[in-house]
């Protein structure tokens, strides 16, 4: 099976991917748009396996172990055999057996209203939610969150985010709340079909990799602990304000927003394109 885990960037999703990637039976990538850019190639692009491995490679951050040949070797059949067919070569280059693998875990917080790949395929989607005062608090103290330290402009990143979520099918949707992770857990696995084999007995994690190239993932290998109530009470009492007046104003425009969150999915998509010809180049 595969799954998708969409979020808002610091809600939750490496934390909750590190925790599925511990089950035997589950390989979680690095996260990646691979499985969005699949669903805007044209024709022509998608039959050059040579460019579908390199646009793997660009569209995924951090570094993933495979090579340009691991991700060539994988470009064949539909767009759900070649997901699935990384996940197994992941496994087998951290040293996990790839015939014991069933469930294939992408994740992304970037091109997230770009939904026409994921659909293509018979994968289920995890869209998380975190406390928009922790995703404000945590993405301010990042060098990348410095635009969304404004609460307006936050509030209307987080709408338009919103915005896109909702036009995933419900029926193939499980919403889970970041500090109901551990409470829900079961049922999450129930929805994704992950039986309790207990834990990967051999081999590495890309959640390792992840933590070491990182700095602010560091602690996402560890037990998971839920110190979000202490986080959000960092945020002065006036920033907190500011930040649900913010939310309030912002979400009656949720409904037009997509404009927007297309330009950002599309620009986004032309870095990954930049860095994939760079690949392709690279291997030429």
């Amino acid at each position: 099976m595969l799954a998708y885990i969409l979020s808002q960037p610091r809600s939750g999703s490496t934390v909750l991917t590190a925790i599925l990637d511990k089950r035997k039976g589950v390989v979680c990538m690095p996260e990646s748009s691979f499985p969005q850019a699949l669903g805007v190639l044209s024709r022509k692009e998608r039959a050059d396996k040579r460019w579908m491995a390199a646009l793997y490679l660009g569209s995924t951050f951090p570094p993933t172990p495979l090579s340009f040949d691991d991700a060539l070797a994988c470009m064949k059949g539909r767009d759900e055999d070649i997901l699935n067919a990384l996940g197994r070569s992941l496994a087998g280059k951290l040293g996990r057996n790839p015939d014991d693998v069933r469930t294939v875990v992408w994740k992304t917080t970037r091109t997230i209203g770009l939904h026409k790949g994921p659909l293509a395929t018979s994968g289920r989607f995890v869209v998380l939610r975190r406390n928009p005062h922790n995703v404000f608090e945590s993405q301010s103290r990042f060098e990348y969150g410095v635009r969304n330290r404004r609460p307006f402009r936050y509030a209307v990143f987080l709408q338009s985010y919103e915005h896109a979520l909702s036009r995933l099918p419900s029926s193939r949707t499980f919403n889970l709340d970041y500090d109901e992770t551990e409470e829900r857990l079961p049922a999450l696995l129930e929805y994704l079909r992950i039986e309790d084999q207990g834990v990967w007995e051999a081999g590495g994690s890309s959640m390792d990799l992840v933590a070491e190239s990182c700095s602010w993932l560091t602690e996402i290998t560890k037990d998971f602990c839920n110190t979000d109530p202490e986080k959000r009470a960092r945020l002065a009492p006036a920033m907190v304000t500011r930040l649900d007046r913010a939310m309030l104003l912002t979400r009656p425009l949720r409904p037009f927003l997509g404009p927007l969150r297309a330009h950002y999915d599309m620009r986004s998509m032309g870095h990954i394109w930049e860095f994939s010809r760079q690949r392709l180049a690279e291997n030429s």
